[in-house]
């Protein structure tokens, strides 16, 4: 990760001194890498701004004692906020999620429900159909464990390099690619075995499901959450992922995931922080 420039090493130490516009351009920087790590751990989007306004605030009120010759800010500032996921409460939906076989079950209860190819093509159904998509993958990154699941959605999802990802989370390289490894291998032979995005010859289709989905909560048509015009999409944000692949069939997996939006983070979160931070100076 980048190193700190001369300009923000100012903006530190005037944050420092309670310097609330150099703060908040320092949060800025951060929050919406943060923002979208927590929201693909936790899912629920209340849960993900409540979570990461706390680490927001862990960063401000930390600020003291970050070294610069250490590391940089934004790593600093990342490294709180992994470690924030890693040991915070755990969310509704992480509860209620019981693994894979636990949710193959929920999906399997759910009825494929066929639409005519004339109303599929409407605009309305095009977009359930891709808010079903990422609700039901987005919900098999549940299924991991947090480790596991932080480990994925650092380095297949966010793009960072095995390097980055174990310096953020506290441990060796080799350390972390096993923990990716089986993170890997678990999903992707779930989606391999039940979804028809990884293998065609599955019968679980999001078409299928997008009707039950609705029926059940988990989509809602008035409130698509995944699919609105102008989000833009996490390939498009991060970028291309350098890494490898322990097996290259697994890179279908991630080209489904990384279709995904890339949220921008509510500006209430650092507006209602700062409102009600006082820095100590």
């Amino acid at each position: 990760m980048k190193t700190n420039l001369p300009e923000e090493i100012q903006r530190i130490e005037r944050a420092r001194t309670g310097d609330r516009r150099a703060l908040e351009s320092l949060l800025s920087e951060v929050q919406t890498w943060i923002y979208n790590v927590i929201r693909r751990i936790l899912l629920n989007p209340q849960e993900s701004e409540d979570v990461t306004q706390e680490v927001l605030l862990k960063i401000a009120t930390n600020l003291a004692a970050y070294d610069p010759m250490r590391a940089s800010f934004r790593t600093w500032a990342y490294r709180i906020a992994v470690n924030h996921a890693l040991n915070g409460k755990r969310g509704h939906l992480e509860e209620i999620t019981t693994g894979f076989s636990g949710y193959a079950k929920e999906l399997e209860k759910m009825p494929d429900i066929e639409i005519p190819t004339n109303e599929l093509s409407n605009p309305e159904n095009l977009i359930l159909v891709e808010e079903a998509k990422a609700s039901c993958t987005l919900g098999m990154l549940l299924c991991l464990d947090r480790e596991q699941r932080i480990s994925l959605i650092l380095a297949d999802l966010m793009g960072l390099s095995d390097h980055d990802s174990s310096e953020l989370l506290g441990i060796s390289n080799e350390a972390f690619r096993k923990r990716l490894s089986r993170a890997r291998k678990d999903l992707y032979t779930f989606m391999d075995d039940k979804c028809g995005l990884m293998n065609e010859k599955n019968p679980c289709r999001c078409s299928k499901k997008m009707k039950s989905f609705q029926n059940n909560g988990w989509i809602d048509p008035n409130l698509p959450r995944f699919s609105m015009p102008h989000v833009r999409r996490l390939k498009e944000q991060v970028g291309e992922i350098q890494c490898e692949y322990e097996d290259y069939r697994r890179l279908d997996y991630q080209q489904i995931f990384r279709d995904h939006p890339y949220f921008e983070t509510p500006p209430k979160i650092l507006e209602e922080l700062l409102t009600k931070y006082s820095p100590a100076v």
